[in-house]
């Protein structure tokens, strides 16, 4: 009945869409994610200090993001995923920018999936 350009046109009229609304959610949601991983990366470099309230924040929850790629690595290296990483503020950390790179593809899947979701 209707083609893709068909319901674009529709979405892009003015009034509430849900599909434009769920994308929405999912793009601040993995922006938030990520601004989070690159102010560890920031204090990991010493630009913002470990000491206070928001550098035990980043690092507590970017711990937590970062836990799913630190456990592959200790899964295929064989437990040596998390030895050698300096302490946080002390030095750079490869883990934060794996765990960087894996959720921005998951937010692409994610966003793949909302799309085709849009179009059905």
């Amino acid at each position: 009945m209707f083609g893709v350009s068909r319901l674009r046109e529709m979405e892009q009229g003015p009034g509430f869409s849900p599909f434009r609304f769920l994308r929405r959610v999912v793009v601040l949601a993995f922006a938030l994610i990520q601004l989070l991983l690159v102010a560890r990366i920031l204090l990991d470099l010493g630009v913002i200090p470990p000491e206070g309230t928001w550098g035990e924040a980043i690092i507590k929850w970017s711990d937590v993001l970062a836990a799913p790629v630190q456990g592959l690595g200790d899964s295929l290296f064989g437990g040596a995923g998390g030895l050698g990483l300096p302490l946080p503020g002390e030095g750079f950390n490869p883990v934060m920018i794996a765990a960087l790179v894996g959720w921005s593809l998951v937010e692409g899947l994610v966003m793949r999936a909302v799309n085709k979701l849009a179009a059905v």
